[in-house]
């Protein structure tokens, strides 16, 4: 059995494979990591590639929980060239373990020139080619951010909740619209840089858990994706040789 673990900022998802197929697949608060000690006693894993872009007491966490229940530890680390993307970012190993998780799992999607789109805590939006040449991404504050530092900035705007709207005419609403836009601003821009690159269509590759307002407000071709960084790891588990 092999592990496949994601940790973000907010949640840790992962799942364990073996022979081809999903034996069980979990997601919990990162905040809650040491629970995962009781979810993955059933799983007797010998190999376990993990992702972590969370706080340091996370990962020893981590490190600890699995220790003792996995032969082999891999935590990923971007390379330079490798499981298909050529790796621009400098240093290339400076490059979030998840966003490169992200472009593998793209690259391995073979979608052509795209931007890779994670919508969490952080907005992050990175410009991937048809070659699978990563050439740069951006990283924004996500939704939430957006809303707590509009929040603690401000005097005259409350905790209040609308609808993205066109033209809004409450608060809310104003709020909502404003930080969807800023949004969809990032990602339209990343878009339009790698257009100009003449390399073909740009497809946007969505993902994440806060992405369900921006699907909507994007111009096609878009493509919603769940669990992206796992699915990078399975790639990058798969040309280990590993029995996922």
């Amino acid at each position: 059995m092999i592990l496949l673990l994601d940790a973000g900022n907010s949640r840790i998802k992962w799942g364990v494979r073996q022979g081809g197929r999903w034996l069980a697949r979990g997601v919990c608060p990162t905040r809650e990591v040491a629970r995962l000690g009781a979810d993955l006693e059933p799983f007797p894993c010998a190999q376990a590639l993990l992702c972590c872009v969370a706080d340091g007491i996370t990962r020893s966490t981590l490190d600890a929980l699995l220790a003792a229940r996995v032969e082999q530890l891999v935590w990923l680390s971007a390379l330079a060239d490798a499981h298909g993307v050529c790796n621009r970012y400098q240093p290339p190993a400076s490059l979030g373990a998840d966003r490169y998780a992200a472009l593998v799992a793209a690259r391995h999607r073979e979608l052509g020139g795209c931007v890779v789109v994670t919508v969490g805590t952080a907005l992050t939006v990175d410009a991937l080619t048809g070659a699978g040449v990563f050439l740069g991404g951006v990283i924004a504050p996500g939704p939430e951010l957006m809303r707590a530092a509009l929040l603690r900035g401000t005097a005259g705007v409350r905790e209040l909740s609308g609808d993205v709207l066109d033209f809004p005419v409450d608060t809310g609403a104003a709020v909502s619209s404003g930080i969807a836009l800023a949004q969809v601003g990032v990602v339209t821009g990343m878009r339009a840089r790698l257009l100009r690159q003449g390399r073909g269509p740009v497809t946007i590759l969505l993902s994440g858990g806060a992405r369900a307002v921006m699907a909507g407000l994007l111009e096609p071709p878009v493509v919603e994706a769940d669990d992206l960084v796992l699915e990078g790891l399975l790639w990058i588990a798969r040309e280990r040789e590993w029995d996922v």
